[in-house]
């Protein structure tokens, strides 16, 4: 039995089973019960939970010894499983102290499971840094978390009826775990422990226009590219949504998102790389205070 095992420590949570069933009832409710929201009131707080689908993942990762060059990148999805298709929980929102300046936050985590009998092999690393070859056949378990949070700072320098378009930054954090378990012929093999928290600073710009007092779209992105010590990364984040205030307090909307990493983690006793694209159809509950 060969035995591969990257882990992270992190506190789960749950996350919709289903494709935002709340949503669907908040829509029926909201027939039922007409809109009462008022023009042109200030909110100094905002919280919106939502389920993010994911229809769409591409992703590799790779961990090998520097001296052994780049080495063989595999696909999570493909090689070993992996079922990034779901619907995930999300939480963002905001606290605007002053009509131009806010805090802001976000969350969510992407977790999922495969089973598969590889029908290809490929090599990683044990805990030694020395080369091992999963081989064909092989019964393997795997699973992959991905953590965002993100908190930061908006500066709204241009706020009408109509229009606002904000800037800032902030600071992202990413916390990966992939833990991988196969059993084969061969002899134990005890896995190295890898464990990646990705603390960096993005900057930010926030589009909204409102098309009448209830209803209004709005465009949000966040980019950054820093190289810092043992590892550097690229991100973005993208996400265009609209949405309908169907009470005073109470909004409903729907969105697309994308969201990319790219981190590289070099070492003297390895190289880790971690490279995905994930996009996605976001709906969603705000509550405005």
């Amino acid at each position: 039995m060969s035995s591969i095992l990257f882990s992270l420590t992190f506190n789960s949570i749950y996350f919709l089973s289903r494709k935002c069933v709340f949503f669907l009832v908040a829509i029926l409710f909201a027939s039922i019960n007409p809109a009462h929201a008022e023009d042109n009131v200030p909110d100094k707080f905002s919280i919106t939970i939502g389920g993010y689908s994911v229809y769409r993942y591409d992703g590799t990762m790779s961990l090998t010894d520097p001296d052994l060059g780049a080495g063989i990148s595999i696909s999570p999805e493909d090689t070993l499983g992996l079922d990034n298709e779901q619907t995930v929980f999300r939480l963002t929102g905001y606290y605007r102290f002053t009509k131009e300046h806010a805090l802001t936050y976000s969350w969510y985590r992407i977790s999922s499971q495969g089973n598969k009998t590889m029908e290809g092999e490929f090599e990683w690393l044990d805990e030694n840094n020395d080369p091992i070859t999963i081989p064909v056949g092989a019964k393997v378990e795997s699973s992959l978390d991905y953590d965002i949070l993100k908190v930061g700072y908006l500066w709204s320098f241009h706020h009408t009826n109509k229009v606002e378009m904000a800037t800032g930054a902030g600071l992202h954090m990413t916390r990966l775990a992939v833990d991988l378990h196969a059993d084969t012929t061969g002899a134990d093999v005890e896995a190295q422990n890898v464990s990646v928290t990705v603390p960096l600073p993005v900057i930010s710009f926030a589009l909204t226009y409102a098309v009448t007092p209830k209803f209004h779209w709005s465009f949000k992105g966040e980019a950054f590219a820093l190289k810092f010590e043992d590892w550097d990364g690229i991100y973005t984040d993208m996400t265009l949504s609209m949405e309908y205030r169907t009470f005073k307090n109470i909004g409903l909307g729907i969105g697309l998102g994308t969201n990319s990493l790219k981190i590289t983690e070099d070492t003297s006793d390895h190289k880790f790389i971690y490279d995905n694209r994930i996009s996605g159809v976001l709906m969603y509950a705000a509550a405005y205070f």
